[in-house]
């Protein structure tokens, strides 16, 4: 035993040290988002002002907030799966496998130099086909493949489309399409400058798993389905 000793400890200072890292955003209308990457790998995505939030957590996105005064995690998948169940079915496909790997998408996506965003060096790209009055306008955006920054693009990507799916009930298969452009964007890398939203500040400092913890056992897709139902602005069976 006392030869593996030596061994042991090798193995274990061999292993990679684990970082947090906090990426501060800000949208258009000077508000912050701000990601924290937490010591093990998860994450929490807070909108300055607003009580509801995002946590990703082992590959899963969950949206945090209060109805009627209390508390509801759902997960954003469970929330797709309500949906289909009272709009037509259009995200169960959305959500697959398949779809995430290879989103369909009418966007052109074209390199156009480098830039660096808050100390962070990314590829520019000129996307076309946002929007559908001016289909020969592009939209610049600023994305990197530098692998650290990869969590925080995550995070980032999740909570976008958990927006965009938010608005189901009243844009229909246009929150569907706007999603699959949403991945064909993320899947050139991690965001620096949106255009609505751009990277101010990049720190790595020690986050407590603690931050991306679920603060309540996620609802169900009857329970969500339940709420829908119940909410004068959701959508009716």
């Amino acid at each position: 035993m006392r030869r593996l000793l030596p061994l042991f400890a090798l193995l274990f200072a061999a292993q990679p040290a684990l970082a947090g890292q906090r990426a501060t955003y800000v949208d258009d209308e000077g508000k912050k988002l701000n990601i924290e990457v937490t010591d093990d790998g998860n994450a929490a995505v807070k909108p300055e002002g607003e009580e509801q939030y995002g946590i990703l957590r082992d590959g899963q996105f969950y949206l945090v907030g209060r109805e009627k005064g209390q508390l509801h995690v759902a997960r954003m998948e469970d929330m797709a799966a309500a949906f289909d169940k009272v709009l037509p079915p259009i995200f169960k496909e959305l959500f697959g496998l398949a779809a995430k790997d290879k989103p369909k998408t009418k966007l052109k996506i074209e390199p156009a130099g480098t830039r660096t965003v808050a100390g962070q060096k990314g590829q520019v790209y000129r996307v076309f086909g946002l929007d559908d009055e001016k289909p020969n306008e592009p939209m610049e955006m600023v994305l990197t493949r530098e692998p650290g920054f990869q969590p925080v693009g995550q995070a980032m990507q999740q909570f976008s489309i958990s927006t965009i799916l938010m608005l189901a009930p009243f844009a229909g298969e246009v929150a569907a399409e706007m999603i699959s452009d949403m991945r064909a964007i993320f899947a050139y890398g991690a965001p620096l400058d949106l255009g609505r939203f751009k990277l101010t500040k990049v720190e790595t400092v020690p986050i407590a798993a603690s931050a991306a913890a679920l603060p309540a056992t996620p609802d169900t897709v009857e329970q969500i389905l339940g709420q829908l139902k119940a909410s004068s602005t959701g959508p009716k069976p």
